[in-house]
Order: C-alpha cells, then structure tokens, then sequence
C-alpha cells in the first residue's frame, strides 16, 4: 500500500495545531535541501518556520529548540515531528528528509497537499505559485486569499472547466496532451490555443534540471526531480514511487563534455538528456492530478476494450472519465479515476456530480487497496462504490 499516496488522508486526521506545525516543517525541510536563492533569506525563512512551530505547540508541551527542531527534520518520521505524536497515521512511515538532508519523495507532496505557506519555500515554491496563478485566472481562487490545501479535485476542476469553454474537440485535445506529454517544446505549446490561453505549461523547475538538462521518466514523461549528492553525481528519479520501483532511476556523473546518464534499477531504457532552453512542462500538481491519473484511465480503456467492452472516454467532460457498456447488456459502468487517497476530495465530488452519485464508481489503482475501507465509509449510502482498477476489470469481464 502507497504510504505517499495516502498523504491527503492522513494530513485530514490531524487537529489544526498539528496541520500547522507540519506546515513548517515543510517549508523547513524544503529551505534546508535547496541551494536556491541567497543563504539569508532561507535563514530568515528557516526562523520563520520554526517561529510558527514553536506556537502549534501551545504551552501544555514544550516545542524543541531551533538546533533540535533543524536536526529532527533529517531522518525523522513525519508523524514523530508533530505535538501530540499522533499514532497510527501513515504520517508514521514517511520522512521529510533523509539522514544525507536529501528531499524524500513526500515532501513535495506535502507541499502542495498540507502546506499553507509552500508557496514560499525554494524550489517547489515556483511551483504552487504558478499554480495559483492559474486557479485565480480560472475564476477559482479569489485574488486576495490563497490556499491552505489544493484538492485535486479543485485543480482538476478549474482546469477542465477552462479547457472545455473553448468546446469538446479542444477540451479532448488539450487533456489528451496534458496526459500523453506533460512536456512540450515551445512551438508545439503555440498550436494549442487553449493549453496556452489556459497557462497550464511553465518553464522546467529548478528542482528538475541540472547543468542545464532534463530528462523525462520513460513511463509517465514528465520531469524527474534532480537531486545533486555531496560526491558531485545527481540522482535523477521520478517523482511517482510506482515509477521508481519500476526502474525509473538513473545516476548522473559529469564527463568531459556533458553528462552521463545510468540506470539504478532494473529498467535497462536510458532517457535522452534534453536541453532546459526550449521546453515547458507542467508544474508538479498538475502532473499529480491530471497526468497520472490520465494514464490510468486511458490503461483502462484499452484493458476493457480487449476485453470486448464499448468505453468512451471523458464522455461528458469533467463529469467522469470512462462510460462503460458491454453489448448486448444493460448494464452501464460510470467511472471516475483516482489516483489518490482523498476522502475529501470523493466527498467533493459526489456533491458536484450533476447526474448524481447513482452508481457512480470510483476507481483507484490497485496499490491503494488498503485504503477501500475509509473511501467506502465516506461514500456510503450515497449510491456511488469505490474499487481498485483490477476489481473493475474482473467485474465487467464477468458481466
């Protein structure tokens, strides 16, 4: 079961002190692995952090001192950094940093899930910016507020709704794209007037590049994050763990002209390196709620044709991503994907679904599995069901 992707669960269960004692541990963690901007101002931003660390405490328990607060933050797990230690949590199986000080693969994701101020921090901070830029352009973020918590269903909303005012052929299009190259050239990005008129796209983060080059994961092709290591090499890995367990994991070494590029697992495919200059992509939350899930809603329609099945794919807009039928049967199958584990965002979306929950089913792939029981609790009697994409396979076959 995916601990990093049960995140937004999780961040839900803890009170408001601890929500926002994890915010500065987030920003915190997020200063001390960049090499960003000027050493003063991640100090000041540090201070900062801890500052509103040490009032989440309050006065029943007493907050450790900025030395201890900086240390714990490598190696420490999530759930131990938090006033009351809450236990249970899948908070308890993550770190922020590792003993080397190195970003984990939470982190970014706590940014933009649970942080308040991660807009401010080095790196992915860019980032959240860009993305809040484009909800307010959308209409779904008031100019004068900011975000607390992106939901998914929040992004992924305000970005269909924005494709799908310039029609359906755009709005197919322009999701297809974001789904199949989350990278683009810049000339290919100007003959798609809708992602460019939307905004989507931005320069490659700092925090994916290095020396100048990119390299894009051979399963999903968005940027893997670049981690530079005290010996002078850089980890270049993506940023979904699915991923990386499949093989998606090189070593950079400088050479004497450029760099090379090795794998670390098994996956034998070596990515080509491409030049920063030229190239846009999306920012890490779209890539997060509307690539990774793309993927596995067109994975699902090509396993339930091959299996005789009539789907269409986002026939109704953002209403859900898979109509199913089998011929000759009338049974229909309403799908909508998840690849996340987000009571909150289920909840959100049985509110505005237009036809109502009816039997509409929630997907989610099968590495969540352990986390049907809670979606199952927060859909009940509601009419709508939630199942892992290999349940919804075996269902439809057996029709």
């Amino acid at each position: 079961m995916s601990a990093v992707a049960g995140t937004a669960a999780a961040v839900q269960e803890l009170d408001g002190d601890q929500r926002a004692a994890l915010d500065a541990c987030v920003v915190a963690a997020l200063a001390l692995s960049s090499s960003e901007g000027e050493a003063q101002g991640r100090m000041r931003l540090l201070m900062e952090c801890h500052g509103r660390y040490v009032r989440s405490f309050g006065v029943l328990e007493q907050a450790p001192s900025y030395e201890v607060f900086a240390r714990r933050l490598r190696g420490g797990r999530v759930a131990d950094l938090l006033p009351g230690r809450p236990q249970g949590s899948v908070l308890g199986k993550l770190w922020l940093l590792d003993d080397d000080g190195m970003p984990s693969s939470a982190l970014h994701r706590l940014a933009v899930e649970a942080s308040e101020h991660g807009h401010q921090a080095p790196g992915i901070g860019a980032d959240i910016r860009h993305l809040h830029s484009l909800l307010r352009a959308v209409g779904m973020l008031p100019v004068s507020t900011g975000l607390s918590r992106i939901s998914g269903e929040t992004v992924q909303h305000a970005v269909f709704r924005a494709l799908g005012a310039a029609g359906f052929e755009a709005y197919t299009r322009g999701r297809e794209t974001m789904v199949r190259t989350p990278v683009l050239t810049r000339r290919v990005l100007s003959r798609n007037t809708a992602l460019v008129e939307l905004g989507a796209y931005t320069g490659i983060s700092p925090t994916r590049q290095f020396g100048g080059l990119w390299a894009a994961c051979p399963m999903c092709r968005w940027t893997m994050r670049a981690t530079y290591r005290p010996n002078g090499m850089v980890d270049v890995e993506c940023e979904d763990e699915r991923h990386r367990l499949l093989g998606a994991r090189y070593r950079a070494e400088p050479i004497a002209v450029g760099w090379r590029l090795a794998p670390c697992g098994e996956l034998r495919i070596v990515p080509e390196l491409l030049p920063v200059e030229g190239y846009v992509a999306l920012p890490y939350a779209l890539w997060l709620w509307v690539t990774l899930p793309g993927l596995l809603e067109v994975e699902l329609r090509d396993r339930l044709v091959a299996l005789g099945a009539e789907v269409r794919l986002w026939p109704f807009g953002d209403a859900y991503d898979l109509h199913v039928t089998r011929p000759r049967r009338s049974r229909v199958w309403r799908v909508d994907v998840k690849t996340w584990a987000d009571p909150y965002g289920l909840a959100q979306k049985l509110r505005e679904d237009p036809e109502g929950p009816g039997e509409l089913c929630f997907v989610v792939p099968e590495h969540l599995r352990g986390y049907l029981p809670l979606l199952r609790r927060v859909v009940r009697d509601s009419g709508a069901r939630v199942l892992t994409d290999a349940d919804l396979v075996a269902e439809v076959e057996g029709a």
